[in-house]
């Protein structure tokens, strides 16, 4: 029994790697998938910049219109002013609208050359990721393979330790995954040719080895509690 659990065990020990193997992600896609995540934020962050600046440059024509607007109004108010001094007032206005909008037009001409500015930083992230895109892709589907592959494995090595496990006595069995899970995947070890535990190295009794070679029950580890077991037992 206990060199058929060592064999369930050797199937336990295959498992736990392949699912080791599984969460390890290659590194070409965790690059690749980081560099993408960097872009795009990069690129949300500088698009949010251009549409903050796009609505202040609306901003900036609307009020632009309404001055033109207001300063034309007023030069038509003068004009039919029914006296000098209405007319004077009309056309203080127009001065205060008309210098508001070279204020307005000198402060929205930088913002002009900015917004170009930051449109084409924004085109040149999107061509990165765009560019990148296919890669990632890539890697993601030779990925899906990979697991796909490791899962079918998982599968065959798990129906190959059901009908192993099927000819181990289930409180046996119990008392084997119980020790492995507490000792590192190790519930079952051999007694190695000089009499020491297979699991910690530790020097078995005499008494013990005897035991476990004559193969007179199950026997465990004084010092680490796992299962020993002997192929000359």
């Amino acid at each position: 029994m206990l060199q058929t659990l060592s064999e369930v065990q050797a199937l336990d020990l295959e498992l736990d790697a392949l699912a080791t193997e599984r969460g390890q992600t290659p590194p070409a896609l965790t690059a690749a998938r980081q560099s993408e995540r960097a872009l795009r934020a990069d690129l949300q962050t500088r698009r949010a910049e251009l549409n903050a600046l796009r609505q202040r440059l609306n901003e900036n024509e609307l009020e632009l219109a309404s001055l033109q607007e207001r300063r034309k109004k007023a030069a038509e108010s003068a004009l039919r002013a029914a006296t000098g001094k209405e007319a004077s007032q009309y056309q203080n206005q127009e001065l205060q609208f008309a210098t508001r909008l070279q204020e307005l037009e000198e402060d929205t001409m930088p913002l002009l050359e900015e917004q170009e500015s930051r449109q084409a930083a924004v085109d040149e992230l999107q061509a990165k990721v765009d560019a990148l895109q296919p890669e990632v892709e890539a890697l993601e589907e030779d990925e899906r393979a990979r697991v796909a592959m490791l899962d079918e494995r998982s599968r065959e090595l798990t129906r190959r330790r059901a009908a192993l496990a099927a000819g181990v006595p289930a409180t046996l069995l119990k008392q084997y995954e119980q020790v492995r899970k507490a000792r590192r995947g190790l519930g079952v070890v051999p007694v190695t040719e000089g009499g020491t535990c297979g699991g910690c190295n530790v020097r078995l009794p005499i008494f013990v080895v005897q035991k476990v070679r004559k193969g007179q029950g199950v026997t465990r580890c004084p010092s680490c509690g796992r299962l020993l077991w002997s192929s000359n037992g």
